[in-house]
């Protein structure tokens, strides 16, 4: 379900090359990722998550404080599989591809066959998840230019990623389920009383953006989390967009704690092609 980003013509994989009916290839690296991702495709010398945001995400979510939203849509995916028994799947912004990771051994332990591709905009993102996973295929592309055939999917999973509606139209099978997932309005409240005088609560609804799509409908994960380390909470404050907007004051104080009660909140809406 690969195509060529150059000339949208599919791709095969042969030993540690994809090569397009067009003869243009691209080298599988020594991680075992594919860098799919055109120079006019960038939006920066370097886009995406830095080596260290990447490197904090990693290390925080191998703790297991975020199993259950990886649960929940696993969840999700089970339920909407109906019948079938071979699927695709695409997930868009899949970072180090934990819940990739997750997803995964969850359909084989259902005896489901399936391919799923993981692709993210960050290089440093990529090169952790093919040094973590093995079975999954990684690439690096920009989800505003999919290097994915049309109608080739049965499943895309977006988790607090970028939402291209008309791209995620085109590579999904008519029929086929579309998994956003958002933060709830509660999400990390008592991390963000730490470190701000006053907080919003404020989350954001896809549903809007996407009416291309059929909404089936929308489930909330919602759990108190209580991380005993001081690195944890470090690592999941970088992992945030706090890091770039925070009071350096409320930032020290956070940093002072050795354990953190935290709400977790997240929003899982499911769409499907019409």
């Amino acid at each position: 379900m690969i195509i060529c980003p150059v000339c949208n013509k599919k791709m095969q994989k042969i030993e540690r090359k994809y090569i397009c009916e067009g003869n243009h290839n691209f080298d599988v690296s020594k991680f075992g990722h594919v860098n799919l991702l055109l120079s006019n495709q960038k939006n920066s010398k370097l886009p995406g998550d830095s080596k260290e945001m990447v490197l904090s995400r990693k290390n925080y979510l191998e703790k297991g404080y975020y199993e259950g939203i990886s649960n929940g849509v696993n969840e999700i995916v089970k339920k909407e599989l109906g019948e079938k028994k071979d699927i695709k799947i695409l997930d868009i912004g899949c970072g180090e591809g934990y819940y990739t990771n997750r997803l995964k051994n969850f359909l084989n332990d259902l005896g489901v066959k399936n391919e799923i591709v993981g692709i993210d905009i960050s290089k440093e993102a990529v090169i952790s998840a093919a040094k973590s996973y093995k079975n999954i295929e990684w690439i690096v592309a920009s989800a505003s230019s999919l290097p994915i055939e049309d109608e080739s999917l049965d499943f895309i999973i977006c988790m607090f990623a970028k939402i291209i509606p008309e791209e995620k139209m085109r590579t999904l099978k008519k029929g086929g389920k579309l998994i956003i997932v958002s933060t709830g309005e509660n999400h990390l409240l008592e991390l963000k009383e730490v470190v701000y005088d006053v907080v919003r609560k404020e989350f954001y609804s896809p549903i809007e953006d996407l009416n291309i799509f059929s909404h089936l409908e929308k489930v909330n994960v919602k759990y108190q989390t209580e991380i005993l380390e001081q690195e944890s909470i470090e690592n999941l404050f970088n992992m945030t967009p706090y890091r770039w907007r925070s009071p350096q004051k409320g930032v020290e104080k956070l940093f002072l704690l050795n354990k953190l009660k935290t709400t977790v909140e997240v929003n899982i809406d499911i769409f499907e092609k019409k």
